[in-house]
């Protein structure tokens, strides 16, 4: 494995930036968590959204729910996830719908990956509005074939005052075969007893994607970006309509925004240095293993991309057919209600390094990319999956969720001192 690379200086040459630290709090058991997602209540408690998927061909996966896990952040090792279902095949990124969509709380499941015997996905919803969760009710057709799906979210697309679902898929089949990748969206009809209808946006996106609102020089564009691991590019997809409807397709338009990195394993839209600008934060997960933040352009459909390596020499811990390393950043404010909020702090899964890194900046100038990476988990040489955080128990401090699928157990820490 090499060894990482994050540019540190002497400390007095930066500006003051609070730093903080992750305390472990305790684990608790569960087979094969693979993703973590948080699911706020307007309450203020937070439901954590759980996936396990087993490599064995025709087991068991499952979607999971801890209910207001910030009840038990002081006996973590007492949690007992309970089932949303076990009708689903290698789901990815469960996570909730916003309730303004169906009137209730409602789960999204991606589904299907490589994996023998669970390569046909879907997208399955679970209404989990009550004790004893209702579904899934598929929205996904399958006379397309076999595809896989690993993230939805939701944005009206049509213009009817409704979200519908946007997601990305692939086939990519081990041996031989068609591949195919697509970004679309699924029409919300108002229904669950059968499949929406979809609509194609465009070809090679594959896995993972986010919303965006980019400005430009004549205004705001509804965007989609695309973090494409299969296809190896990081792409930016806008439409022109003055409605920000994607129905009429000689209105949307795409471009590459990086091609040169390999296979880009996520992407998070973010104001990463504190200029008051949105970034992108992107992982890189197949050839050189990095994470980098990449500068927005005053008019993004024409400018450069500004790219900033904040770490690199990541690297999977045992060698084989798809493990790379790292996996999901995502940005953080330890503590939300923090005097200085200037740079959020970056929360870094090692995926097939069974690590998990917190990266704080080093300074509060927003020409300042230069990182402090810290290992705070190492849970062993096989898989860490998604991370994800909120504040759980309400005391301003952020809680975060770390999956060791390699060692059946989930981590709790908080950065509360």
């Amino acid at each position: 494995m090499v060894g990482y690379h994050v540019v540190v200086l002497t400390v007095f040459l930066f500006s003051t930036v609070e730093s903080y630290t992750l305390k472990k709090l305790g684990s608790f058991p569960i087979s094969y968590p693979g993703f973590t997602t948080v699911y706020p209540r307007s309450s203020g408690e937070v439901d954590l959204l759980i996936s396990t998927f087993n490599p064995i061909p025709f087991s068991t996966d499952t979607a999971q729910i801890v209910p207001g896990i910030g009840h038990y952040l002081n006996n973590v090792q007492s949690i007992k996830p309970a089932l949303i279902t076990s009708h689903v095949t290698w789901p990815n990124e469960v996570s909730g719908v916003p309730e303004h969509v169906f009137g209730r709380r409602m789960v999204a499941i991606p589904q299907g990956f490589l994996v023998p015997f669970k390569n046909d996905g879907s997208i399955s919803l679970m209404d989990v509005s009550m004790t004893a969760p209702k579904g899934p009710y598929k929205i996904t057709d399958d006379s397309s074939g076999k595809w896989f799906y690993h993230r939805v979210i939701w944005k009206d697309m049509d213009a009817d005052g409704d979200d519908d679902a946007v997601t990305c898929r692939a086939r990519e089949p081990i041996i031989g075969g068609h591949k195919e990748f697509e970004l679309l969206w699924l029409e919300n009809q108002g229904h669950l007893d059968r499949p929406w209808t979809s609509h194609v946006i465009g070809q090679g996106p594959d896995i993972f994607l986010r919303n965006a609102t980019l400005m430009t020089p004549s205004g705001p564009k509804d965007c989609i970006i695309t973090a494409q691991y299969f296809t190896q590019s990081l792409s930016v997809y806008w439409t022109d309509n003055a409605t920000h409807s994607w129905t009429n397709l000689s209105q949307v338009h795409s471009r590459v925004i990086d091609n040169s990195i390999g296979g880009v394993f996520e992407v998070e839209v973010v104001d990463l240095n504190g200029d008051g600008k949105l970034d992108l934060l992107v992982s890189e997960n197949g050839q050189i293993g990095a994470l980098y933040g990449y500068e927005i352009p005053v008019d993004f459909r024409t400018g450069n991309f500004t790219r900033h390596t904040l770490a690199q020499g990541f690297g999977p811990r045992k060698s084989g057919t798809g493990k790379g390393a790292p996996g999901s950043p995502t940005a953080v404010f330890p503590y939300k209600n923090a005097t200085q909020k200037v740079k959020p702090s970056i929360l870094l899964s090692g995926d097939d390094e069974g690590t998990a890194f917190y990266l704080e900046p080093l300074s509060a100038d927003a020409s300042s990319w230069t990182y402090n990476l810290t290992t705070f988990l190492q849970a062993s040489d096989g898989t860490v999956g998604q991370l994800s955080f909120a504040d759980a128990n309400g005391d301003g401090y952020q809680e975060v969720f770390v999956p060791s699928y390699s060692t059946n157990e989930l981590f709790v820490y908080t950065f509360h001192p």
